[in-house]
């Protein structure tokens, strides 16, 4: 009867643990992220309104994808131990959706997906936190929660030019400009 016992818990064990492995193996990120970026070129979208000849900017997915990416990489950790290390980022329209590669405890690699709102609040573009999901599994916003990422846009353009509105499209947002007094 000892016998039959041992062997039981062994089973139970080894089941436990195969769980463990898979379960870990699932929650693995598919994709090598980082978070190396670019600054963005302030003369080049000058020099865009002036061949344009319109006080309108626009900011690509890719220029959206390395402002964010500026700002995660200043601020790489979070809370409940848990560490960004690469970000791809999709815009659409007011919605930016966030695939990301973090580490649990500096152990547990994750790949999760983070999406995000975007607002015109003058004189800030406001990047508020939805929802995360790790391999379409809804995680609890206890557990992963971002503080609002405000980005200035005035403080990337020269003095005499501010902000009149800002407009979310598909794939880029486009900055409407007006000329200070």
């Amino acid at each position: 009867m000892l016998q039959k016992r041992f062997i039981f818990l062994i089973v139970v064990v080894l089941i436990l643990a195969a769980a463990t492995v898979l379960f870990i193996r699932h929650i693995q990120p598919t994709e090598d992220l980082d978070l190396n970026y670019q600054e963005i070129s302030v003369g080049s979208k000058i020099a865009d309104i002036v061949k344009n000849r319109k006080l309108e900017v626009q900011i690509t997915e890719q220029d959206l994808n390395n402002l964010v990416k500026k700002q995660l990489s200043a601020h790489p950790d979070l809370p409940n131990g848990i560490r960004i290390e690469g970000a791809k980022l999709s815009l659409q329209g007011s919605n930016l959706v966030a695939d990301v590669n973090v580490r649990w405890q500096d152990k547990l690699p994750v790949g999760a997906q983070l999406l995000f709102t975007l607002a015109w609040d003058p004189p800030n573009v406001v990047i508020q936190h939805q929802s995360t999901m790790v391999r379409g599994i809804q995680v609890p916003k206890e557990w992963l929660q971002f503080a609002p990422i405000e980005l200035s846009i005035e403080d990337h353009l020269p003095l005499l030019i501010g902000v009149k509105d800002v407009k979310f499209e598909e794939k880029a947002v486009l900055i409407q400009l007006k000329a200070l007094r």
